[in-house]
């Protein structure tokens, strides 16, 4: 069955409008017509099921027939990121990780960050679909640029990923979910490390070799998945 977002759905719903969006790629593009069945997705674990009853491609609407509420059956996974320069880069990494699981992912604002601004409609429409694919219930939350001091006085006690040479755990020995940071193409600063490290952050070792923001990402993304 399709599946649709509809972020204004609760349990109460007996009807819902698609947005014009959502109405044209089910109408015109899917060629569904009334009669036929979808699912909606509230992106907070609400999946419905509905009927159109008026085939409109800018405005279909729907009557809901039953609803089941899904509960996360796992801690939240969190990454916190310094993002890119190139925003394909960041697009890339927010559709893998969301297929995976994430559950939220927070800018962070460093000494080396090569991006001041972030456009969240368009990371918010890469999650949507990415969520849609992947049969997900869950749509991660987006926060957009909190300074690196801030964050890590306010979540203490997660990892941390740098290129700096130190005592490092292997990503394959992390055996609770907490907060992953993420450095910006030129690393954290020696005093952001330094900051996180007396907030209660482990340093971990991701690779062997040097590894793109993106891809350090993902790759803890996947193995704080398995945890």
């Amino acid at each position: 069955m399709h599946l649709f977002y509809a972020p204004e759905i609760s349990v109460d719903s007996l009807d819902y409008v698609l947005t014009e969006e959502e109405s044209k790629h089910c109408i015109r593009v899917l060629r569904m017509k009334q009669g036929d069945e979808i699912t909606l997705l509230n992106g907070r674990g609400l999946a419905s099921v509905a009927v159109i009853i008026e085939d409109h491609p800018k405005r279909c609407k729907l009557e809901i027939t039953s609803f089941i509420q899904h509960e996360r059956s796992e801690k939240e996974l969190h990454i916190a990121i310094a993002p890119t320069k190139n925003m394909d880069r960041m697009e890339w990494f927010l559709e893998k990780a969301t297929e995976i699981g994430l559950s939220k992912l927070t800018f962070l604002k460093c000494d080396h960050n090569e991006r001041g601004q972030m456009k969240l409609d368009r990371l918010e429409k890469i999650a949507i679909s990415a969520m849609k694919q992947s049969k997900r219930y869950f749509l991660p939350e987006l926060v957009e640029f909190i300074p690196f001091a801030d964050f890590v006085k306010n979540h203490p006690n997660g990892y941390i990923g740098h290129c700096y040479e130190s005592q490092k755990k292997p990503l394959t020995e992390l055996t609770n979910r907490q907060v992953f940071l993420i450095g910006p193409e030129g690393d954290f600063s020696e005093v952001e490390v330094k900051l996180a490290l007396e907030q209660g952050y482990q340093a971990v070792s991701l690779s062997d070799f040097r590894l793109r923001t993106e891809t350090a990402a993902l790759m803890a993304v996947m193995k704080l998945s398995l945890i």
